[in-house]
């Protein structure tokens, strides 16, 4: 049985059920920060140079290939790469000047992942926006969800009112 509902306010008592949802909401994005925050901590950049060489390999595509990475790739071409990648890791580069380096010599599409500057920044923005924009809507949603709109009593209805109020009260509610 829901609460009893006047004029002046929508509802006297909070709603189990929003509660409910407000709970599991925080539960879901308790779960969310545990599991990216976990990922962001056991994800270690590799240590010996192998390791290293096929990390950045793998996120760079086969010159000569379809669809295949510069790692998984047994090409003259991919194993080219390599050979280059792991002489600029010897000579100290990093992964960006690897990577820049690469892309000068074979074009942007060398790349798997795109660089997150101006236009293709967006590849990497508008899917978080959109996935606030969705969680905020259905937020606004849940929270806005009221029985109906509230419809002035007349004496007669506040009265009977008050009486399935004390009849609710006496019956468990509080």
């Amino acid at each position: 049985m829901s609460p009893p509902v006047d004029s002046e306010s929508r509802s006297i008592l909070p709603q189990p059920r929003t509660l409910r949802l407000g709970l599991l909401w925080i539960a879901m994005a308790l779960a969310l920060g545990g599991a990216l925050g976990y990922d962001a901590l056991a994800s270690r950049p590799p240590n010996s140079i192998n390791q290293r060489v096929l990390a950045i390999a793998s996120e760079v595509r086969c010159p000569s290939c379809l669809d295949e990475t510069a790692a998984q790739s047994t090409t003259q071409t991919a194993i080219a790469v390599r050979a280059t990648i792991r002489q600029r890791l010897l000579a100290g580069q990093d992964q960006e000047q690897i990577e820049a380096y690469l892309e000068s010599r074979y074009g942007p599409a060398i790349l798997l992942r795109p660089q997150a500057t101006g236009v293709s920044a967006l590849v990497w923005v508008l899917p978080v926006v959109a996935a606030l924009a969705a969680i905020a809507a259905l937020a606004a949603v849940l929270f806005n969800r009221r029985a109906g709109p509230a419809v002035p009593l007349n004496s007669e209805e506040r009265e009977l009112l008050e009486k399935a109020r004390r009849r609710w009260r006496e019956h468990g509610g509080q």
